[in-house]
């Protein structure tokens, strides 16, 4: 049985791995000369020649967006007395986070056609997004939250 304890530091942790990921390439796509110029560009590739552009910004602003709002929400909830509600947001932004990078794969490796020479970052962000869906699916199969 998985206590509330352990999810919240799984999605502490993979929320903090997200966040300097997510971090790191929104700063080198806004204010550096991009993501291939970057230190993790022998690890990490983004958007190939072009970049995915939503509403004019790269797509690693909105993976950010989340993975603060799952952070934040997460360290809020971790003291609740009353964490459902909190619960059921953090399962909101991990299913949305997991459709929106998992749509990103599908788009850039499959639509796009895009040749990578390693991992695209979307694929990294689709596996952190996938292990938090995973913990939160795994304590709500638990009724009641244990504590």
């Amino acid at each position: 049985m998985i206590s509330r304890q352990q999810v919240h530091l799984t999605l502490a942790v993979l929320s903090g791995f997200g966040l300097l990921l997510s971090g790191y390439l929104t700063y080198l796509n806004l204010w550096g000369a991009g993501c291939s110029q970057g230190f993790l560009s022998g690890i990490v590739s983004c958007g190939g020649p072009t970049k995915v552009l939503i509403f004019g910004y790269p797509t690693c602003v909105y993976g950010f967006v989340m993975y603060l709002a799952i952070f934040f929400t997460n360290l809020f909830g971790w003291s609740a007395v009353n964490p459902r509600p909190f619960w059921n947001w953090l399962f909101g932004i991990a299913v949305l986070g997991t459709a929106f990078a998992g749509g990103l794969t599908i788009y850039e490796l499959f639509i796009l056609k895009l040749k990578f020479t390693t991992l695209p970052a979307c694929v990294y962000g689709l596996v952190l997004y996938a292990g938090m869906l995973g913990a939160l699916m795994a304590i709500r199969r638990q009724r009641p939250v244990t504590a």
